[in-house]
C-alpha cells in the first residue's frame, strides 16, 4: 500500500534548505494550496503567523486566524 504523505517530502526539502543557514531560520512565511503545506511549515519552524493557504477560488487565508480572507481583483479596475 503507498500512503500519499506529500508533506514528508516538502518537510525534507526544507529541512535541507534550513541546514545551510547553519542554525538559523530562513524562513519568513509559507505559501501553499492544502492542509499539508500548512503542517510542513509549522514543522520546520514558520511562525503560525504567517502560514497562508490559497484556495481554488484564489483566496489566501491566514492559518491562525480562520475568518481571515483576502484576494486579488484581476483586469482592469
Amino acid at each position: 500500500m503507498i500512503q500519499r504523505r506529500p508533506q514528508e517530502f516538502k518537510i525534507a526539502a526544507l529541512s535541507d534548505i534550513a541546514r545551510l543557514f547553519k542554525g538559523r531560520n530562513p524562513f519568513y512565511a509559507g505559501f501553499g494550496n492544502r492542509d499539508t503545506d500548512a503542517e510542513a511549515y509549522t514543522t520546520v519552524g514558520v511562525p503560525l503567523q504567517r502560514i497562508f493557504t490559497i484556495n481554488p477560488k484564489g483566496e489566501v487565508k491566514l492559518l491562525v486566524l480562520d475568518t481571515y480572507k483576502s484576494s486579488y481583483v484581476w483586469g482592469p479596475r
